[in-house]
């Protein structure tokens, strides 16, 4: 015959099997959040979206009533690009020096601490420097290039901490090896830690540009206008996704239009996401 549990095994049986269904219920809950608020979109702003709405300007009386979001996603995609150019060579700069050439560990936990900082400063606090350096200052006036910048401004804390940790990420191992052939260093970086760290950084790049493409703080003070035909030009204003959905939910214009600009928001992102997924399989054969 089988003896019965004891007291204190049946408690640790009992702690055990409530912790298993707190974590499926949290593990369920966390996957089907996403999927919730993705389908409630797709449900409220589906019937919007079209070639049309995708490509012309808005339009209506009061703007925003009827037309579409075509110069808010060409400018949004567009300061985003320009971002990059900026703080992608940047970060990923930072990243290797401090990683590969850096030889002060003192600095390196420095700059680390600085860059953490700069990552957690609200995003309306980039956005006014950014008025006030770029737009003032330096006179470049309210302007694609200078939303850009301030993009760029955003991003580069998020890659140069990513970086940084793809990067440390990479065996010793194989840099010692790769030099005990006998090559540069600067061929070591170039053909095995950037190798080895290109999915990781791809993946922070990533994140972090999709964080920027939904920022509407960054860029309400620095490139955004109201309404605009289209077109890109650095020097001038544009459009944005974020701060057009703001502008109809705000105004209480059009809810409709401002749910199908919310998805095609999120379905940038997912697209982008899937594509990048896909290269970093590419990446790591």
């Amino acid at each position: 015959m089988s003896e019965a549990p004891s007291l204190p095994n049946r408690q640790a049986i009992l702690v055990d099997r409530a912790f298993t269904v707190l974590a499926w219920l949290l593990g369920a809950t966390g996957i089907a959040l996403p999927g919730v608020i993705i389908g409630f979109l797709a449900v409220r702003g589906l019937g919007v979206i079209d070639w049309a709405f995708l490509t012309s300007p808005p339009g209506g009386f009061p703007l925003g009533q009827a037309g579409g979001i075509g110069p808010a996603l060409q400018g949004s995609l567009a300061l985003v690009g320009i971002g990059l150019v900026v703080a992608l060579p940047l970060a990923v700069g930072g990243a290797l020096f401090l990683t590969e050439y850096n030889r002060f560990p003192a600095l390196a936990r420095i700059v680390r601490f600085a860059t953490e900082c700069l990552a957690a400063i609200p995003s309306i606090v980039y956005g006014l420097f950014g008025y006030a350096i770029l737009v003032v200052f330096m006179s470049l006036k309210i302007s694609l290039l200078a939303g850009g910048i301030t993009l760029g401004l955003v991003m580069f804390p998020l890659i140069l901490i990513g970086a940084q940790e793809a990067l440390e990420a990479v065996s010793w191992q194989d840099r010692e090896a790769a030099l005990s052939l006998g090559v540069t260093r600067a061929y070591v970086v170039r053909r095995v830690v950037l190798r080895q760290a290109a999915p990781g950084i791809l993946a922070i790049t990533t994140l972090a540009a999709g964080h920027a493409f939904g920022s509407a703080a960054p860029v309400l003070f620095t490139a955004s206008v109201i309404f605009s035909r289209g077109g890109l030009g650095l020097e001038t204003p544009v459009m944005t996704l974020p701060t057009h959905l703001y502008f109809l939910v705000g105004e209480a214009l059009s809810f409709e239009h401002a749910y199908g600009t919310a998805l095609v928001l999120v379905g940038v992102l997912l697209i982008v996401n899937v594509l990048v997924v896909c290269l970093k399989g590419a990446l790591r054969r």
